[in-house]
């Protein structure tokens, strides 16, 4: 009895939850750089429907999330600034908090001409300092070199991880690393596209079939925990007697 009132509570609070990270995810669909967050289950997991005849041998929980890191699309517009990396690797961006690493390459220029994210975090350079990009004709080139005017101001930043799964997100399509050993690398296989950004990797469709999956688990955990608690009040009226 005590085991099926253990099992239907962890399977609403972690259905609920799971919702919570679907939403999270349809919710940031448009957002340039976005990377779906994807549910880490204590016990057994939640992949697709759930029975209620299954339930009573069921506990789960969600301790945590992780980033899953696959490629969005390429969206062209055309815009000096804007720039995407095709194939592996982060932006370096400065914060209050550190250096963090995006995908998200709509980039702007402050007042002061610094390269900076639409958060205003200057872009960082592979010489180690912010971009400054002063003149009319910026270019970009595959490798990221940044030239203004034809003169070459510094090249684009770009790392990489042996293990991403350190990397934890931060909003705002940033990330830090978690971890002191696994240090970034520079960046091998990839190429920039300048006039172009990368949009949110969030399959729209899976996070719609993931949501009805979680309601479903929700109801049936619900339906199975009202029945918990009518054989536990027989019980109980059952001693009184």
């Amino acid at each position: 009895m005590i085991n099926g009132v253990f099992s239907t509570f962890s399977g609403k609070v972690a259905a609920e939850r799971r919702l919570e990270i679907v939403a999270n995810n349809i919710a940031n669909a448009l957002t340039p750089g976005f990377k779906a967050l994807r549910p880490v289950y204590n016990g057994s997991t939640m992949d697709g429907d759930i029975q209620p005849d299954q339930l009573q041998q069921t506990y789960v929980n969600i301790p945590d999330t992780y980033v899953h890191f696959s490629d969005g699309p390429l969206i062209a517009t055309g815009n000096t600034l804007d720039v995407a990396i095709n194939g592996s690797g982060f932006f370096v961006v400065s914060t209050p908090d550190g250096d963090m690493y995006t995908r998200d390459g709509q980039f702007t220029l402050s007042a002061d001409k610094k390269l900076v994210t639409m958060d205003g975090y200057p872009v960082m350079g592979q010489n180690g300092g912010e971009l400054t990009v002063e003149g009319k004709d910026v270019r970009i080139e595959a490798d990221g070199s940044v030239l203004t005017d034809g003169t070459l101001v510094d090249r684009l930043k770009v790392v990489d991880f042996q293990d991403k799964t350190d990397l934890k997100n931060m909003g705002s399509s940033l990330f830090a690393n978690g971890s002191t050993t696994n240090s970034e690398t520079a960046a091998g296989n990839y190429s920039v596209k300048q006039g172009y950004y990368e949009a949110s990797n969030v399959d729209v469709m899976k996070e719609m079939v993931d949501m009805i999956s979680s309601m479903r688990a929700f109801e049936a955990y619900t339906k199975a925990d009202q029945a918990v608690d009518e054989s536990l009040g027989q019980l109980i009226d059952t001693v009184k007697l």
